[in-house]
């Protein structure tokens, strides 16, 4: 079976998202650039026509369409995400029955489902411990029948019978669930009020040699304040705090050399369980921003 000749077409038209093969033949990384994350391009069906030609048994990978979001569980050796979904089933209910793509045994697998209008995919967060939200701008689905190397197995719909479902398949997200998503809850209130309290620190930081020391105490407890973060919030945190300590304690104030923060900020990363290449990149990114919107300031 070739995945992407097989399906593709399929995909594009289901309303689902934006199927784009994997650069090399059965692997879930990397996707072609330029046609994931928020500024990606959206590909029409002459160019999955023609991908269908050039990467036949490439996997599909699915960008999500903007109004649908995929919940992505992983409950297999140490993760337990579905422990983390009950918890939040206890505070908000439980999600409705929908659409579930899986290449293990459930409760691992992507819980698909349709949003309201007024709903934003953008505003979304992951929700806690070995749980992510796949959305239009942020991160893919591994489509059926794909490959999953590390599994060894291909992608299902554990729906019998279903081959490429629609959009109409999919549940309707709960509005709890939304609020819970976007960090609307009281579940955040302690995380949230910490660190804006750490940021109004920050932004009004003395200079000279007294806001050269304070800078690095609100380093050291900022950098401490991350790596016991909740799962579902340390890469949004990270980029958050490294962006507001390289713009306003390196670029515009000069108290703190951006090599001392980035360092420190990615040892408190991994500590808090991230991924090396996604903390590194976070962290770049945050650089990235605080030196262009220091610029705009000049």
């Amino acid at each position: 079976m070739n995945p992407f000749q097989d399906r593709a077409l399929q995909y594009l038209h289901s309303g689902l998202g934006f199927p784009i093969p994997s650069a090399y033949p059965y692997e879930k990384f990397p996707p072609l650039k330029g046609w994931t994350g928020r500024n990606g391009k959206e590909p029409d069906e002459a160019q999955v026509s023609f991908w269908i030609d050039r990467y036949p048994d490439s996997n599909i990978l699915l960008r999500m369409a903007p109004d649908v979001i995929g919940i992505d569980v992983d409950h297999y050796d140490d993760k337990r995400g579905a422990d983390t979904l009950r918890d939040i089933a206890q505070k908000h209910g439980r999600l409705p029955v929908t659409m579930v793509s899986t290449a293990r045994t459930l409760p691992s697998g992507i819980y698909w489902f349709r949003l309201h209008p007024w709903m934003d995919s953008d505003a979304m967060r992951d929700p806690g411990e070995h749980i992510e939200v796949i959305r239009y701008g942020h991160r893919y689905a591994v489509a059926p029948p794909s490959w999953h190397p590390g599994a060894r197995a291909r992608y299902r719909w554990t729906q019998r019978g279903t081959v490429v479902p629609v959009k109409a398949n999919l549940a309707l997200l709960p509005t709890e669930w939304y609020v819970h998503l976007t960090r609307g809850c009281s579940c955040f209130d302690v995380e949230r009020a910490e660190r804006k309290m750490m940021m109004r620190r920050v932004m009004n930081r003395p200079s000279g040699e007294a806001g050269r020391k304070a800078a690095r105490e609100d380093l050291t407890k900022a950098s401490e304040a991350l790596s016991h973060a909740s799962p579902g919030s340390r890469n949004n945190m990270l980029s958050s705090i490294a962006g507001r300590f390289l713009l306003y304690d390196s670029v515009l104030n000069g108290v703190l050399d951006d090599v001392e923060i980035m360092f420190k900020l990615y040892h408190a990363g991994l500590a808090a369980g991230l991924e090396k290449h996604e903390t590194d990149n976070t962290i770049r990114s945050a650089r990235d921003w605080a030196i262009r919107e220091g610029m705009n300031r000049e």
